[in-house]
């Protein structure tokens, strides 16, 4: 019996439940939050179908629609990511006679039932409905929400079940790639073509999945799904230092790499270039490209957010440039990584008239570690809720963090190179006196040190 399974009556019963607990919840105070959420989702739905219907441009309804699209994918795609993993269960207990693969699709059918996703297909049906004209491109925002839907969910049965070294994994990498390209060039002349691409490929990476991963998916090999919270065997491998580091500051940094994508793709479709060649002003882009916000987020704090790292090693053997190595050791690849993810993105999206700002990153990075190394010994504060987006800003010094935008403002804005290069010497060579006071485990300094992190 358990080797020729069938859907029994058990799916629809499980769906039906699944699907009422939704919409028609047994709490009165849920059941209103439900409703609240629904009807915005179709009052949000007939506003973008207005929005189509009007006398709106073309070419600006395409950008509208193409970022929305973009939003719409990738919120999709990391909502089961951020700010928790959530990892895949088996529906029925492991004594019921139905099989692994059966079992999949009851899983895959109960997690695609949940407000959100249900508020949004709502509302774009809605639009479509109102829109006729837009039918294609709105058709196509309603296959990539559910296209995100199968590759979160694909993503999440192989961590699950702990097979990220699976063969198939690579056929994902090549899927996102093509998610990233989609993203990233939004006036290539393939770019409709990618959006099918990106709204069939994931289902045909489920059909993959439910044949050849299907009859693992039980208790023998749901390993990851019994213990969710503990580390990803890759941060195994890591040092000590770099893996309380990513444990500890993992939120942060991806806000400040969705921010950094998000605002050089906007960036990216304005005409930040004159007819004379020159370069407009722009108050945005500076601060996605050089890499401020992984310093205002969590650089400029690095020993908060290590407080009992940091406080070990100050009271085994005081402050010593063991405790300066190791600010350099975890700042430095975040900040080159920053870097590099940047200048991929100026060369990819930027005209060529750009591409000389790429002199401007390594400026930087000397500058905002030397803000980061001042703000970290002499500016630390205890660190709160690192989950929470808007206690993130909280949780370094406000006065650094504003001396870091200014200063990658000033290394922006300022004309002549020269004076840039001045600059950025001058507040390195500033960090020697702090340096040669860290050499000799200076009392003050340590104490400072020890009671700014709530050691």
């Amino acid at each position: 019996m358990a080797d020729q399974p069938k859907l029994g009556h058990f799916l629809p019963y499980l769906l039906r439940r699944r699907l009422l607990s939704v919409i028609w919840p047994a709490a009165g105070e849920e059941r209103a939050v439900s409703t609240l959420l629904l009807g915005m989702g179709l009052l949000y739905g007939g506003l973008f179908g207005a929005v189509c219907n009007s006398d709106m441009k073309m070419a600006t309804l395409q950008r509208f629609l193409l970022g929305l699209n973009s939003i719409l994918f990738i919120s999709t795609l990391l909502i089961d990511f951020v700010p928790a993993f959530r990892a895949v269960q088996r529906p029925l207990p492991e004594h019921f006679p139905v099989s692994g693969r059966v079992n999949l699709v009851a899983a895959f059918l109960l997690d695609f039932i949940s407000l959100r996703r249900l508020s949004l297909i709502l509302g774009l049906l809605l639009a479509l409905v109102i829109a006729q004209r837009l039918r294609l491109e709105i058709g196509l925002s309603l296959l990539l929400i559910l296209s995100a839907t199968a590759a979160s969910f694909n993503l999440r049965l192989l961590l699950s079940l702990g097979r990220w070294r699976h063969p198939v994994v690579v056929l994902h990498l090549i899927s996102l790639a093509v998610a990233g390209v989609w993203l990233a060039l939004p006036n290539a002349p393939y770019h409709a073509a990618l959006g099918g691409v990106m709204a069939l490929v994931p289902w045909a990476l489920w059909g993959v999945q439910f044949w050849w991963l299907g009859n693992m998916f039980n208790a023998r090999y749901l390993v990851a799904a019994g213990a969710p919270d503990k580390p990803i065997r890759l941060l195994a491998r890591l040092a000590p230092e770099s893996k309380a580091y990513l444990l500890k500051a993992w939120m942060p940094l991806l806000v400040s790499l969705l921010l950094k994508l998000v605002l050089m793709g906007l960036c990216s479709e304005m005409e930040l270039i004159k007819a004379d060649g020159t370069m407009r002003t722009n108050g945005v882009f500076y601060v996605a490209f050089l890499p401020v916000l992984s310093f205002t987020y969590i650089n400029n704090n690095l020993f908060g957010y290590l407080m009992p790292l940091v406080a070990n090693e100050i009271q085994r053997i005081g402050l010593t440039l063991r405790v300066l190595k190791l600010y350099l050791r975890l700042a430095l690849p975040v900040v080159l990584t920053d870097c590099l993810i940047s200048a991929v993105l100026l060369l990819v999206l930027f005209p060529s008239s750009m591409w000389d700002m790429l002199w401007l990153l390594p400026l930087s990075v000397g500058a905002l570690m030397s803000v980061g190394l001042w703000a970290s010994f002499c500016h630390a504060k205890p660190v709160k809720k690192t989950k929470e987006l808007s206690a993130m800003r909280n949780n370094t010094s406000q006065l650094m963090s504003a001396a870091s935008v200014l200063l990658a403002a000033g290394l922006w804005f300022l004309p002549w190179w020269w004076v840039r290069v001045a600059l950025v010497v001058l507040l390195m060579a500033s960090v020697w006196p702090l340096v040669g006071r860290i050499r000799r485990n200076e009392g003050s300094l340590r104490r400072q040190l020890w009671s700014a992190i709530g050691a």
